[in-house]
């Protein structure tokens, strides 16, 4: 009953709405036109959830750089009405408060497009619960949770993340502006705010992991890069697992960045020094119901990965897909390590982009080529995908460092998620 009111909520926020989508769109190609009243008659006539989620995949992507997109989006996000644990708008391990009325579903008999009026008003954000492992040490008080120290152990445990899905943008992490101090940080409605951390033990850790339904699926494995700290790390993670509708479990592997822009030097060597315990993580996870493991790093979380990867095989088949996104790793030193690793019976894809500034400085400093970044031609090599994503800007008007490309765009995410989701 849930699905099908869910599917009705969506029917309505949007073909009720179809008229504005035109508006906005204004004097749009023929092409574009027919391409809209397509999906709405395939909308109309959906078969189930899963038609309808497919649709909207599609709806988005013909959508992307128009006026409409933002209101397709906010229509989406409005229309989520998932009590108990759901996978709302494609978010693993989501935990979604049901409408504070029932006024809102007693409207689906009549099939008005006020249910998604009624919806809006009640909306709730959705927490995100996500797996992590951390080699950094344990805050002894503040809201830090974990420090920017390495430990000499792994500490393991659940941080719940809420996304306000009212606000939320594809490829954003809602937060405050650093010059803005007017209202509250924390702020759920306006914000992606980390709550509660939990700690558990290893053997606990895995329990719980293992208990999850959507565990079998599969895990996605993410280590971040340079300049992170414990709680942006944590954020980052849960806007993947509500943006990539991955079916499956993000899972975070945290390495103790100092989280500050001179702390460069520092994160190098922290980098190396945790590959030994990312190794151990990554093989305390080859026992379990999962029936694959991928494995996403972002710029220096690079390092950490190829060198656990190549310092040891991994233990059996469940390695699917490698993403090096954004990789600073010297090139040379990327193609001594890969064909110790290339055989493990996994794919491996590289994100590199022309327009990376990070990686510009990062090659002028260590006065070495990076495997994430254009000069010329993109780095290749056998056994490994290279997508160029130079056509990806995520600066604004022209400003910014280009770096984090992979997690602010739907077409990288959307390519990333068939990656991962339908293992191509």
């Amino acid at each position: 009953m849930n699905n099908d009111l869910q599917q009705l909520a969506l029917l309505d926020a949007l073909i009720g709405n179809w008229d504005s989508i035109h508006i906005r769109l204004g004097d749009s190609s023929a092409a574009l036109q027919a391409s809209l009243a397509a999906l709405a008659g395939r909308l109309a006539t959906a078969a189930n959830g899963d038609e309808v989620a497919l649709i909207l995949d599609e709806l988005l992507d013909l959508l992307e750089g128009t006026p409409a997109y933002a209101f397709v989006r906010e229509l989406i996000a409005r229309s989520q009405l998932a009590p108990g644990r759901t996978r709302a708008l494609g978010s693993a391990g989501a935990v979604c408060a049901p409408p504070a009325s029932a006024a809102a579903a007693a409207l689906a008999g009549d099939g008005s497009a006020r249910l998604a009026t009624a919806i809006a008003a009640v909306a709730e954000p959705c927490t995100i619960e996500i797996h992590f492992a951390t080699n950094r040490q344990l805050a002894s008080a503040g809201e830090e949770r974990f420090t920017a120290d390495p430990a000499g152990e792994l500490a393991y445990g659940l941080a719940r993340v809420t996304i306000p899905i009212d606000r939320h943008r594809l490829g954003h992490v809602e937060q405050r502006a650093w010059w803005n101090r007017i209202g509250d940080p924390k702020d759920k409605r306006r914000y992606v705010v980390l709550g509660e951390v939990e700690a558990l033990s290893g053997n606990a850790f895995l329990s719980r992991l293992e208990a999850e339904p959507e565990a079998a699926n599969g895990l996605l494995l993410f280590t971040h890069g340079y300049n992170v700290s414990f709680e942006e790390a944590a954020r980052r993670a849960a806007q993947l697992a509500f943006d990539l509708r991955f079916r499956g479990r993000v899972v975070l592997f945290s390495w103790p960045s100092c989280g500050s822009l001179l702390g460069y030097g520092a994160d190098e060597e922290r980098a190396l020094l945790s590959a030994h315990a990312f190794r151990g993580f990554l093989g305390s996870l080859a026992d379990g119901p999962w029936s694959q493991v991928h494995l996403l790093a972002h710029s220096m979380g690079n390092r950490v990965l190829l060198h656990a990867l190549a310092g040891d095989a991994w233990p059996n088949r469940k390695l699917a897909q490698v993403l090096f996104v954004a990789a600073d790793i010297q090139v040379d030193l990327f193609r001594q390590q890969f064909p110790r690793i290339r055989d493990a019976g996994a794919n491996y894809t590289s994100y590199a982009s022309q327009r990376d500034r990070a990686l510009f400085f990062s090659a002028l400093l260590h006065r070495a080529e990076r495997v994430g970044a254009i000069d010329g031609t993109p780095f290749t090599t056998d056994g490994l995908e290279t997508i160029d994503a130079t056509a990806v800007d995520t600066s604004v008007l022209g400003l910014g460092l280009g770096h984090g490309y992979f997690a602010d765009r739907r077409s990288l995410l959307t390519d990333i998620g068939v990656l991962v989701g339908a293992g191509l």
